[in-house]
């Protein structure tokens, strides 16, 4: 088990391996991250590829999977810390893109704006049903989609759909999995668990080396054409911190956090 409180880690063994289960337990109401717990977060998901064969990310909240950055406090950091948080947010998506072994989100409730982002870096994305919404609402704060995530949604969703969640469309989980958004909707939470393990296993069943090397070649695509467009993603983020719509931007997280 992990000792931070915020991801608490207990790993389970499978037959054919043995899984990590990642619980955010985030700043609250919303579950969101500020700079430190992204970073921490991404540093643990890197080092469960070495200590577990497959990771399972939830939540420790019912109501909230996550809703991304913490908007107060954005609010509350300077220009250096809010431009190193948004770059970090915008670089997270490759890195979870890349992990090195299969991995999956267990959503019991909202998952909006960096929680998508989270999300739909993932191998595979299991909801509850009736629990909340997921969806890209950066657009609806005031906040432009970056790339990376945009290279992403075209490689998950229906083609149809990608205008609409750019725009910032929340989804149901019947309606999420209808787009392609999800791979699949349960009834309740043991079922949405016993989902989510019965992915896990069959995954483990194959031998693991072909198994990353086919899903890497998958891959390989979304990540060179994030890296091609990461310096234009970040220029974005260094003339959007200094801009008054980003501060608009950070009340309207802020207040969807209160």
């Amino acid at each position: 088990m992990s000792a931070s409180e915020n991801f608490k880690t207990n790993f389970e063994d499978r037959r054919n391996g043995k899984i990590a289960i990642v619980e955010l337990n985030l700043l609250q109401p919303n579950n969101t991250f500020n700079l430190p717990l992204l970073q921490e977060f991404l540093k643990l998901m890197e080092e469960l590829t070495v200590s577990a064969d497959a990771i399972l990310v939830t939540s420790a909240h019912a109501k909230f999977f996550s809703n991304g950055l913490d908007g107060k406090s954005l609010l509350e950091a300077d220009t250096e810390t809010r431009l190193k948080t948004i770059n970090l947010m915008t670089r997270a998506y490759s890195r979870l893109i890349a992990l090195q072994k299969p991995w999956l989100v267990e959503i019991t409730g909202y998952a909006m704006a960096g929680g998508a982002v989270i999300s739909s870096a993932a191998d595979y994305r299991f909801m509850l049903a009736g629990s909340g919404r997921i969806g890209f609402s950066e657009m609806m704060v005031g906040l432009p989609l970056p790339m990376s995530y945009i290279h992403g949604l075209h490689r998950i969703v229906h083609p149809s759909s990608v205008r609409y969640l750019i725009e910032g469309n929340a989804y149901k989980p019947e309606d999420a999995l209808g787009i392609g958004l999800l791979d699949g909707v349960a009834e309740s939470s043991e079922k949405l668990r016993s989902m989510c393990l019965k992915k896990i296993d069959a995954l483990l069943r194959f031998e693991q080396e072909s198994f990353l090397a086919t899903r890497n070649a998958y891959r390989r695509m979304i990540i060179r054409d994030i890296a091609e467009d990461e310096e234009d993603d970040l220029k974005m983020s260094a003339e959007l911190v200094k801009q008054p719509v980003f501060e608009r931007a950070l009340r309207n997280i802020a207040g969807k956090n209160a």
